[in-house]
């Protein structure tokens, strides 16, 4: 079947007002069958509606990094939603390594430095 044929099932069936399943029954269509054919549909019209490449959301992962604020603060200045800049933060860590992403942003993670001890023996006397 060719994906109009499967678009136009599927709008039928929201139209319809039954269930998904009622209306694969009463059409002869294996419900696994249209549910592939749902997502295929969104993964089609996902790509051309509204949704970012991974250089777009690599962009905006860069300049909420390099802005200096926090991402809670950076995602609701542009409108983003929090959850799904930390989604595309974690894929754009997972593609080019943590390091390389706070390289280029120059974000420093970690540890806090170390205490500087004295040469002072007198300041350096653990009290009991």
């Amino acid at each position: 079947m060719r994906a109009a044929d499967q678009e136009r099932k599927i709008a039928e069936c929201r139209a319809s007002g039954i269930t998904e399943k009622a209306y694969c029954m009463r059409e002869g269509i294996s419900y696994q069958t249209y549910r592939t054919w749902v997502k295929r549909c969104r993964k089609r019209h996902s790509e051309s509606v509204g949704s970012k490449t991974y250089d777009e959301y690599r962009e905006i992962v860069y300049a909420c990094l390099q802005s200096g604020q926090t991402a809670k603060e950076w995602c609701a200045a542009h409108g983003i939603n929090l959850k799904t800049y930390y989604g595309w933060r974690k894929k754009v860590n997972r593609k080019e390594g943590r390091e390389a992403v706070d390289e280029r942003c120059g974000v420093r993670h970690g540890r806090k430095p170390e205490p500087k001890i004295s040469a002072n023996p007198i300041l350096c006397e653990v009290r009991r």
